[in-house]
């Protein structure tokens, strides 16, 4: 299954989420070295579902062809919306596999310098995109690009945006009908956000297992050995330490 990857070897952004021309979105402006016109790579195997050249410059919207692995665990297809390339590349059928040349930065349409806008939506390809309340045109089922694209080990950053990216080694594929048992004489169990290491201090807070009589969670995948992903009410998915001599149980 491959892992759904940030579409640039560089990470510089120069412009994120709600802010500016990005109001009310989760979008991203990508500049990569800042050097010229750098190609931007698909995150994933796919299809061009929309070509549109017009106004607002050339924009191409990328359907996965199958589900991928995200960075917070979810296995799912996912669309790509790329904008400001300065020509039209592709038509509407084209596949192009994963890390290959999709588009590349440019200046078309209301562009502010050589960047390439980046939305990512989550399912297949349902329309182009709307306005919303602020006037801005988006990706419909639009969510945080630094939530679901993954970071290869070997990527230079130079500007993360002020946003957390988990890297690609930290991902790994779910396991299926795996359950996590928390037992009930357990007072309380660290949970860690999925892009911090799951050490001591890194806690994003506690479960209460004997508060309930134990806890049972499906197992998502693992970040690691011994450390699961599961989804918790009040914490949305995190990772956990389930070495068995923690007392978890898993089965």
């Amino acid at each position: 299954m491959e892992k759904a990857k940030f579409p640039m070897p560089t990470m510089r952004i120069t412009q994120g989420y709600n802010t500016g021309t990005h109001k009310g979105t989760f979008a991203l402006d990508l500049a990569g070295e800042d050097t010229g016109k750098d190609w931007v790579l698909a995150p994933f195997t796919g299809t061009i579902k929309k070509v549109l050249s017009g106004t607002y410059g050339n924009w191409y919207w990328f359907e996965s062809n199958d589900k991928v692995l995200c960075a917070n665990g979810e296995v799912t297809k996912l669309v790509a919306l790329f904008g400001h390339d300065d020509r039209i590349r592709h038509k509407v059928g084209d596949v192009i596999k994963q890390g290959d040349n999709l588009c590349a930065e440019g200046t078309s349409g209301d562009a502010t310098g050589n960047h390439c806008h980046l939305e990512i939506g989550i399912g297949s390809y349902v329309g182009t995109w709307y306005k919303n309340g602020y006037g801005i045109y988006m990706l419909y089922n639009s969510v945080k690009p630094n939530e679901y694209l993954c970071l290869p080990d070997d990527y230079t950053v130079i500007n993360t945006g002020g946003y957390n990216w988990v890297k690609e080694s930290m991902v790994n594929e779910p396991s299926s009908n795996l359950k996590l048992y928390l037992p009930s004489d357990a007072i309380s169990w660290r949970v860690y956000p999925m892009n911090k290491a799951p050490v001591k201090g890194n806690e994003c807070g506690f479960l209460k297992p004997s508060k309930f009589g134990g806890l049972v969670y499906d197992i998502l995948g693992w970040t690691q050995p011994s450390v699961a992903i599961i989804k918790t009410r009040d914490f949305g998915k995190v990772q956990i330490y389930v070495a068995k001599s923690t007392g978890a149980i898993i089965k």
